[in-house]
């Protein structure tokens, strides 16, 4: 059993083999997509974080390779420590290695001159600095006298002339990059150079910012393409923690991006069903079907999980989390006793989704007829909703109620309205919860208690012989 996922390989020659989250068609769709562009470009595959878009550019960047696509990777949230962008994007580009001898020798002196003019404009930041602490002016001449010498201090009087020689430098890293790139494809080759950019959306705001400048400014030339993967949600944050509140984030991250595609999200059976495998959960759930009432318990936490986890859109990083939780349980679970899997998987992901909610749930503070209904009433909770697992759910929790007085004042309210003949809607999920309720009392005899199922999720203690 395992409580922490390793990250999924990519094999160079077989990148879709490990594929859990069947994301090939869109990988080769995007591949397809880069195999027409020319650059400059900036491509942003976009969708929340978690959702193993770092995964989904591993494979693209496999993909293009056995294509003869020459590629860069620059994890964006590892470098934000420094002050300056450029000189960790310029040093990934150092890094590629070029086949050719004599290619490569014209690379590395091509290089050299990139090198040398990205640190004299690293070195000389004070016009991106001004620009920054003047809300993005478009133009210095908008900038006004006061505010430069409030931004520069003493040097004030010189920034037009620092203005034209960052211009200048900028201009030679443009020719030199240019050049460089030239260099890394074999002759006459129109492919360019991929340069993916991860984990944007995570690094600090001024860092990101800087970044999406460096792209735009320095990094637009022929031959490169920029592969972004970004949660966009969190750049429009990104941009109102730097620039405030009233600016339109939208308008201004639609400066920097050519082309968005959003990665659809995927919540399927067959998924949760690998997840378990992959955490070393199958054999736990295998162990227990030699037992009567115990034998479909995996189906059973599969189905809800899946579904809980659509209706949540829990991402990929929130359903291991989920899992690990689920791990911690069952260590405490002798594999003849009791799991409950469709209230587990209920409580697990209401605890990561809305831990309030949970919060208020097995304290007592909320109703569990208040909780469910909550849950279905959130948007696209139809399916759960009409599955057998909502009104199980719903009578495990009046059970277990924390407040007894009032889990026994509802059991005998539902008891009434389960006996009206009248075929409503109130009427009859009434009736499938009693009905629920019966069972569990007369086929396993239980005395079902949410705060001991609460407690083994939370590991805030561990009872013997829980039956």
């Amino acid at each position: 059993m395992k409580f922490r996922l390793e990250e999924i390989e990519v094999p160079e020659d077989e990148p879709f083999k490990y594929d859990a989250l069947k994301r090939q068609t869109v990988v080769e769709f995007v591949r397809d997509l880069i195999k027409q562009l020319e650059g400059p470009f900036v491509l942003a595959l976009d969708s929340p974080w978690g959702t193993g878009k770092t995964t989904v550019v591993r494979m693209l960047r496999a993909s293009l390779k056995s294509d003869g696509f020459a590629s860069v990777y620059f994890n964006a949230w590892k470098e934000d420590y420094v002050s300056d962008p450029l000189i960790p994007m310029v040093a990934a580009i150092d890094e590629l290695k070029v086949a050719d001898p004599e290619a490569g020798k014209r690379f590395g002196e091509r290089m050299a001159t990139v090198k040398k003019v990205a640190s004299k404009v690293a070195k000389r930041g004070f016009v991106a600095a001004v620009k920054l602490a003047t809300m993005n002016a478009v133009d210095l001449e908008e900038v006004t006298e006061d505010v430069l010498s409030a931004a520069a201090g003493d040097v004030a009087d010189d920034v037009i002339e620092s203005f034209k020689q960052e211009k200048a430098s900028l201009e030679r890293f443009r020719e030199a990059l240019e050049e460089a790139v030239k260099t890394v494809q074999s002759e006459g080759s129109m492919k360019p150079l991929v340069f993916f950019i991860d984990e944007l959306d995570r690094c600090r705001p001024t860092f990101a910012i800087e970044l999406l400048e460096r792209v735009k400014h320095l990094f637009d030339v022929k031959n490169i393409v920029f592969v972004l993967s970004i949660d966009k949600s969190q750049l429009k944050a990104i941009t109102a923690a730097v620039y405030g509140e009233r600016i339109d984030a939208h308008e201004y991250l639609r400066r920097f991006l050519d082309l968005e595609l959003a990665l659809p999200s995927l919540h399927s059976k067959a998924f949760t069903s690998l997840q378990l495998q992959q955490f070393g959960l199958t054999e736990f759930f295998e162990a227990r079907k030699k037992y009567r009432g115990l034998a479909y318990d995996g189906d059973h936490f599969v189905e809800t999980f899946t579904i809980l986890s659509r209706i949540f859109s829990l991402t990929v990083r929130a359903r291991e989390r989920c899992l690990t939780r689920l791990a911690l349980v069952a260590m405490q679970t002798p594999e003849n006793h009791y799991l409950d899997p469709v209230v587990v998987s209920f409580l697990i992901v209401l605890r990561d989704a809305q831990g309030d909610l949970y919060r208020g749930l097995v304290s007592g503070a909320v109703s569990p007829r208040d909780v469910v209904a909550a849950v279905r009433a959130r948007e696209g909770a139809r399916e759960f909703t009409a599955s057998r697992f909502s009104s199980v759910i719903e009578a495990y929790l009046v059970i277990g109620d924390v407040d007894r007085e009032r889990g026994a004042r509802v059991w005998e309210e539902l008891t009434k309205l389960a006996e009206d003949k009248t075929p409503v809607a109130e009427t009859l999920l009434a009736r499938a919860i009693v009905e629920k309720k019966r069972f569990i009392d007369g086929e396993w005899g239980r005395d079902f208690s949410l705060s001991f199922v609460a407690n083994k999720i939370d590991l805030a203690s561990m009872v013997e012989g829980y039956r």
